[in-house]
């Protein structure tokens, strides 16, 4: 039998009659601290939600100005790949989805399609950063929707919004093509939907859950494998919270259906096509190009730092978030976590906790193997993927606002959101002090640490980049063939992918692999056994007897089919014509 429903006098929401009080339960005497204001308030458009959106664009589009005028627009090779698999869904000798492959999950590189149209903007990574940007104003409204619907209201939500944006390690990653934007921002729109459903004075509609709340979940699950382990710590929460409203009745099994079913689908759908087109549904886990794999070379070196152990993995996350987040963020949301718990008003309203899940999932990841991090304090001393620590941001974030909860209820009202709105300044001063006085010295952001790792990417990288430019200058004419596990370069050369042919080329690849007279500049790196191309050519003998070098660039050359009467003289290769750079 359905239990019966009163309404809560504070939120509007439907809650069973005759359940007995759970810790979760929302405490109905806690008044919000900040009601909206106004519609007639003219200070209403810039306190918002808008106001919020407006800053952090301004925010995102002054670091993409500076990415791009510092060369630090590709600077991670994930973002080279990411761009190169956006341009090639539809400009290559085999366009289609089959060109997702499946190191990668899909949504992102669908918008990065779009960029990648304009072959300028897709060779500079504007075409890419367009949409990271758009990301980043979604997670900063997001998050100050979320604030302001656990009750720390619009003061709330700006502090939660503003950690986010002003961190200069976010703001850089949201300023170039990389795909955690995307999972960030699709998990804080689905928490905001989730805020929303629970505290509704009216419950949602089976449709309106699926589409306010499973819908955001859905595109999560199929921007990154962290999105996975955020839906299923929500799916925990909202089934509780199902529960709690509606007990074990037709309606909560409705809901609940309705908030997992689209991401379901979705995961199913990505098992499916590993499945039909590479032949397992597990590929992108076991298969060549999986993270295990990529990282086995590390890992044989015991460089796989946190690898089977859980509370190493712990620490060795921690650190990076704190290197990511700064010591007052990191206070500040322990603050607010203590204060969370002590003043509870139920797991409706603290729906926020589950964007942990992002973070519980990286966790469990270094533990099994499958993510390698390693920070300036390790030794050797290197910097990757430090980007990970960047998706603990929104839960240290919406926690630091809860500290807003300690203004005490008893002011009067004018007093109290006067109140929360000089601490909300105070916290965001403090909280993005490094960031505001490093634009002031010139040392922000260059010296946060996902662009410290940029920076030292494109350093050691300068060499293929080099050749990148080369062939775009010179290349104008005749097919280019190149390995991309080795020169994984492909936007930097900028020239049509039905041209430039690439391992992913598939049977065009090896055709012309088969018959190199057909090709007019092939770029190698001698001896490596991973370069597919100059094994293949070096075996076949036309290195110096079809294809002459023409350019090289520290271990890297580029060859080009000479026509027989066209030939240096023997022993006299490199006379002149081939271009060294140091």
């Amino acid at each position: 039998m359905a239990h019966l429903v009163e309404t809560n006098p504070l939120l509007g929401s439907l809650e069973p009659l005759g359940a007995r009080p759970r810790f979760w339960r929302l405490n109905r005497e806690t008044p919000l601290l900040e009601t909206p204001d106004k519609p007639g308030d003219p200070a209403q458009w810039w306190l918002g939600w808008r106001g919020v959106a407006l800053v952090t664009l301004l925010i995102q589009t002054a670091m993409a100005t500076w990415a791009y005028r510092h060369n630090l627009m590709y600077s991670f090779g994930d973002s080279l790949s990411h761009m190169t698999i956006a341009r090639r869904l539809w400009d290559s000798p085999n366009p289609g989805l089959s060109q997702l492959g499946t190191t990668w999950l899909p949504v992102p590189h669908l918008f990065f399609s779009l960029g990648s149209v304009w072959m300028w903007a897709w060779r500079t990574g504007v075409g890419g950063a367009f949409f990271t940007i758009v990301c980043s104003v979604a997670t900063a409204v997001s998050l100050h929707r979320i604030a302001e619907r656990t009750g720390v209201g619009n003061a709330g939500g700006w502090i939660a919004a503003m950690v986010m944006a002003l961190n200069p390690s976010w703001s850089y990653l949201s300023a170039v093509p990389m795909t955690e934007p995307f999972s960030v921002a699709f998990s804080c729109l689905t928490v905001a939907g989730l805020l929303g459903w629970s505290s509704s004075k009216r419950p949602y509609s089976a449709g309106m859950t699926a589409l306010f709340c499973g819908l955001p979940a859905a595109a999560d699950v199929l921007s990154r494998f962290e999105g996975w382990g955020f839906v299923a710590v929500a799916t925990f929460f909202v089934a509780i919270v199902c529960y709690q409203r509606f007990g074990w009745t037709v309606e909560m099994r409705n809901q609940l259906l309705a908030f997992v079913l689209p991401p379901a689908i979705a995961i199913f759908w990505w098992f499916v096509f590993n499945w039909t087109v590479f032949g397992s549904p597990l590929e992108f886990a076991t298969g060549k190009y999986a993270s295990r794999s990529l990282i086995a070379p590390f890992a044989a070196l015991g460089l796989v730092y946190g690898k089977g152990s859980v509370p190493a993995a712990l620490a060795l996350y921690g650190r990076d978030a704190l290197d990511i987040g700064g010591s007052l963020i990191i206070i500040a949301a322990f603050i607010g976590l203590g204060v969370t718990f002590l003043k509870w008003k139920g797991l409706r309203q603290e729906l926020w906790l589950s964007l942990i899940g992002l973070s519980l999932f990286i966790v469990v990841a270094i533990d099994l193997g499958q993510i390698y991090i390693r920070l300036p304090e390790m030794i050797p001393y290197g910097i990757e993927n430090s980007r990970y620590g960047t998706e603990l941001l929104p839960f240290l974030a919406v926690a630091a606002a809860q500290i807003l909860r300690l203004i005490p209820t008893r002011l009067p009202g004018d007093r109290r959101r006067a109140l929360a709105r000089w601490s909300a300044a105070l916290i965001i001063v403090a909280c993005s002090g490094g960031w505001m006085v490093g634009l002031a010295n010139g040392s922000m952001p260059a010296n946060a640490l996902t662009v410290l790792e940029a920076k030292a990417n494109t350093a050691a990288g300068i060499s293929q980049r080099q050749l990148a430019s080369w062939l775009h200058t010179n290349a104008t004419t005749g097919y280019i063939l190149l390995d991309e596990t080795v020169f994984p370069i492909v936007p930097l050369i900028g020239l049509d992918l039905h041209r430039v042919i690439v391992t992913s080329a598939g049977h065009v690849y090896q055709h012309l692999l088969a018959h190199p007279n057909l090709i007019t500049w092939v770029a190698v790196k001698p001896g490596d056994k991973n370069d597919e191309v100059w094994h293949t050519l070096q075996r076949d003998k036309v290195f110096g007897t079809l294809f002459f070098p023409v350019a090289a660039f520290r271990g890297f050359i580029v060859y080009k089919q000479i026509p027989p009467d066209q030939q240096p003289p023997p022993n006299s290769l490199l006379s002149g014509t081939l271009r060294t750079t140091p």
